[in-house]
């Protein structure tokens, strides 16, 4: 896979920490998942450390801590951990400090983990992730935000986090005929940066007119800037909003009478939302790191009978099935290493990884890499439109331009959230 336009990628790159600030993560706070299980096994715990932000008003990352919990359980309970040994998370919410961070990366080292999993925090790639790799430690999955993060040598990304979520949305547009798009985002830099990156990627597909609008999240009022949108009267619509104002605005458009195709990431597609949206979300189209939960799928079976056992209290979300992929990348990985379990010995495993079959999430494939985006092996996301309480992934053709974006998979179509990749 080859990057083919410089500018796009420059483009991409400053736009990856703005679109997580979008998109990222959003609405999965509800948990209630139990300690980890031993299944009864004797052997000493091989340990796993995983940086949290969780107590935060921007970010809740309390699924992924359950995640990591139910399926360490599952390893030992059901899969006879790593050759006798069980496995556990030593998970630590950093509150998005960057001292606290500092702090929970010192603290999992002295406890003696042999890497990390599943790191999601607002702080960690500027703050902690040096530190790391100077210690030769890896992060196996977890939802990226710096660029740091997206190229390190040290992080196996199993899902393309935010690089993959609005570029994802685009594309699909573009497969499906659009040709005037507009995209909301908020009033900051980084919703201006995103704006600037979608604008670049229309463009390079060939798609016609692009609108961008500014909006307040916090207002109390959506009309006006919803009445821009329809003024420029576009085939497709993008909304970067995360969960807090996402019922507003999706029931904004619909009483504006919108009728064009209207995207928005997994973030704002949460219970909350369905239930505050009511109608006005049925029909509109959700970008999705991993496969929905609703998808009758091996993987999916398995991580929702997991859950059901292991954290019952904890809803299934996009964010959550990106944790349970990391945890079975990491228990693929412990397996695959013969002789002693040592930060080295994990460390030389993952970065010998090229390809993994995936979990819940697209393949892994270190030569479709973007050169800009070292660390993501996946770049690939689904978009799946909501309709009767539920998910359903949407099979695109790949139409002109968007034929390097497009990779079939059985009825399932991955797109492709990098820029020019072919």
């Amino acid at each position: 896979m080859k990057l083919r336009n410089p500018r796009l990628v420059r483009v991409f790159v400053v736009a990856v920490v703005a679109a997580f600030a979008l998109a990222g993560c959003g609405a999965d706070a509800k948990g209630g998942g139990a300690g980890t299980d031993l299944g009864g096994l004797k052997g000493k715990p091989i340990l796993l450390g995983s940086i949290l932000t969780i107590t935060n008003p921007a970010w809740n990352n309390q699924v992924m801590k359950d995640v990591n919990n139910a399926f360490a359980s599952y390893i030992n309970d059901e899969l006879g951990g790593i050759d006798g040994r069980p496995v556990k998370v030593e998970s630590c919410d950093d509150f998005g400090d960057p001292a606290k961070t500092t702090q929970c990366l010192n603290n999992l080292v002295d406890k003696g983990v042999v890497g990390f999993v599943n790191n999601s925090s607002l702080s960690f790639g500027a703050n902690a992730l040096p530190a790391m790799e100077k210690k030769g430690l890896v992060n196996m999955g977890g939802w990226p935000v710096s660029s740091g993060e997206y190229q390190s040598k040290y992080e196996f990304l199993t899902s393309p986090g935010a690089s993959g979520s609005y570029p994802s949305l685009a594309v699909f547009m573009r497969a499906k005929g659009a040709d005037k798009l507009a995209m909301m985002y908020s009033n900051t830099p980084a919703g201006q940066a995103a704006s600037d990156q979608i604008k670049a990627l229309w463009k390079s597909l060939g798609g016609g007119a692009y609108t961008g609008v500014e909006f307040d999240p916090t207002a109390t009022d959506l009309t006006p800037a919803v009445a821009q949108v329809k003024k420029a009267n576009p085939d497709g619509v993008i909304l970067a909003v995360g969960e807090g104002a996402a019922a507003r605005l999706f029931q904004a458009v619909q009483v504006a009478g919108i009728h064009a195709t209207v995207g928005a990431t997994a973030a704002a597609g949460g219970k909350a939302v369905q239930d505050a949206a009511g109608t006005a979300m049925n029909g509109v189209y959700f970008s999705f790191a991993s496969v929905p939960a609703t998808l009758d799928r091996d993987d999916v079976k398995t991580y929702t009978e997991v859950m059901k056992k292991y954290a019952p209290k904890t809803e299934l979300t996009n964010q959550g099935a990106v944790a349970a992929s990391g945890m079975m990348f990491a228990y693929d990985t412990l397996k695959s290493i013969n002789g002693d379990i040592t930060a080295q010995s994990v460390t030389k495993a993952v970065q010998a990884t090229t390809t993994w079959k995936g979990f819940l999430v697209h393949g892994y494939d270190k030569s479709m890499a973007p050169k800009a985006l070292p660390a993501v092996g996946n770049p690939w996301n689904l978009v799946a439109q909501f309709t009767k309480g539920g998910f359903s992934p949407v099979a695109v053709q790949a139409r002109g331009a968007t034929a390097s974006y497009i990779q079939q998979e059985g009825a399932l179509s991955w797109l492709a959230g990098s820029p020019e990749t072919s």
